[in-house]
């Protein structure tokens, strides 16, 4: 399949609408894709749409800038480059002239689909081929839909109703045209788009995946769940958890998991719907497990008998390091999986008071959490405080999966008033609620060729 990879002239278009690589000349040996199973072998290069087996396609600077880990001073002075080290510190000038990855990659991911949303428009197909027609078009839309949402959670402000259509978004490329014009539109723009392109996949692609790298059904409905949820849209994320749940509900029993293997979970197991995985190079990041130890507060919130303190976590010395990824090694998974589905669900129903519907799906995941007839089941007459219950919960079962920042974001705008720390070199860093550092800058190569773009005021 790799040879439809000549297609794109340009590897890293970077969200640029000019550069250098224009003035390449085409080589009149690249192939051209004429039919669907072309369109879906571009689809299918799993390093390029999903960061399998390479440097991953999610944003890490979210989950880099969070609080579930640490690093210590040698760490920090030995192995990070200067623009990692502004970013673990919350510098206000974080970017000078570097190529940032969690910008290029994943533009890199929308321009491939872009590339077969072109190439299928007017595509004359024929009713034997409807079926994979149908699989292409619907998964270079979830594709696209799902690179916007995590650039969105990065690059644009925290979503909110009554200002989303007066903040600006991400830039939308919505074909694969080199010289489209950008622009960032709004906020509101951002998440209408990412809405519609995953609604509209939903009736192309199959209920479940041939393979977890490729979009489904199951996948979109996980895709705006997250969305909605991250919209503050409860009713709209309960609605699609539920969707999800209602065909995909199969949860792992931790107790047949062998805590003894360094990273305990196999790719592509029973949980994951869609497999992708955070960026983690060329260069190295904070969150790399290697590198980075556990926030001592996160390791701590675990019971003794939580058999995610033993799955998620290996001691070096003092320290603990994460080994609960479910790309089964260090590569960070960053997909969409079952056990996010009952905890969107349960903090909608919290939310909306429905207390017996949200404790019986944190229950039902707690089960399989806990060592076999230990877990004590939450209750309402025994549960005060269902939601701070669930929000602690989701932190401890989904960390580490490019979550967290969009998390501290929206908590944050509903008052939850989290405050971060780093101690490095003998100086502390605080990053206050709703700061303006919660929203990246767009890259300065890409603001060097669009100057008219606004950039993000730090």
């Amino acid at each position: 399949m790799y040879k439809y990879l000549s297609i794109a002239l340009i590897f890293c278009i970077a969200g640029c609408s000019k550069s250098s690589f224009l003035d390449t000349k085409p080589d009149p040996s690249l192939v051209v894709p004429s039919t669907v199973e072309d369109y879906q072998a571009i689809l299918d290069n799993d390093l390029n749409m999903n960061g399998e087996y390479g440097y991953g396609v999610v944003p890490a600077l979210g989950e880099t800038g969070a609080d579930n880990y640490y690093l210590t001073q040698d760490n920090y002075n030995g192995y990070f480059t200067p623009l990692y080290q502004r970013c673990y510190t919350w510098d206000k000038n974080i970017f000078t002239n570097e190529q940032i990855a969690d910008w290029n990659v994943p533009y890199q991911c929308i321009y491939f689909a872009n590339i077969v949303l072109d190439g299928l428009e007017n595509f004359n197909v024929t009713p034997d081929k409807q079926e994979t027609y149908n699989n292409a078009k619907g998964s270079a839309l979830f594709y696209r839909a799902h690179m916007f949402y995590q650039l969105a959670q990065i690059f644009a402000n925290t979503y909110n109703t009554d200002s989303a259509a007066l903040m600006p978004g991400i830039p939308l490329r919505l074909t694969s045209a080199i010289n489209e014009k950008l622009n960032r539109g709004t906020l509101k723009d951002t998440y209408e788009k990412i809405i519609e392109d995953t609604r509209d996949a939903i009736a192309l692609l199959p209920v479940k995946p041939l393979y977890a790298t490729r979009p489904s059904t199951v996948a979109c409905y996980g895709l705006l769940a997250r969305t909605y949820l991250t919209m503050a849209n409860y009713d709209s994320a309960s609605f699609y958890a539920n969707s999800f749940l209602q065909l995909q509900n199969t949860l792992m029993d931790y107790n047949t998991i062998d805590p003894n293997n360094e990273y305990p979970f196999a790719v592509f197991n029973d949980e994951d719907i869609f497999q992708c995985e955070m960026i983690s190079g060329p260069d190295n990041i904070p969150v790399n497990p290697y590198l980075s130890f556990v926030d001592s507060n996160l390791y701590n919130s675990y019971a003794d008998n939580d058999l995610r303190k033993t799955l998620f976590f290996k001691p070096l010395g003092v320290d603990y390091y994460f080994t609960g990824s479910y790309s089964g090694g260090y590569q960070l998974f960053a997909g969409i999986a079952t056990d996010e589905m009952y905890l969107i669900r349960a903090e909608c129903e919290a939310r909306k008071h429905n207390i017996s519907a949200a404790l019986t799906d944190l229950n039902s995941l707690l089960v399989k959490r806990y060592v076999s007839g230990s877990f004590i089941p939450y209750t309402e007459a025994g549960t005060p405080d269902v939601l701070n219950v669930i929000l602690n919960e989701r932190r401890k079962e989904l960390c580490f999966r490019s979550l967290r920042w969009t998390d501290l974001r929206r908590l944050n705008q509903e008052g939850e008033n989290i405050i971060l720390e780093r101690d490095i070199n003998g100086q502390q860093y605080f990053l206050l609620p709703n700061d303006k550092r919660y929203v990246y800058p767009i890259p300065s190569s890409v603001i060097s060729f669009n100057p008219e773009m606004q950039q993000n005021i730090r």
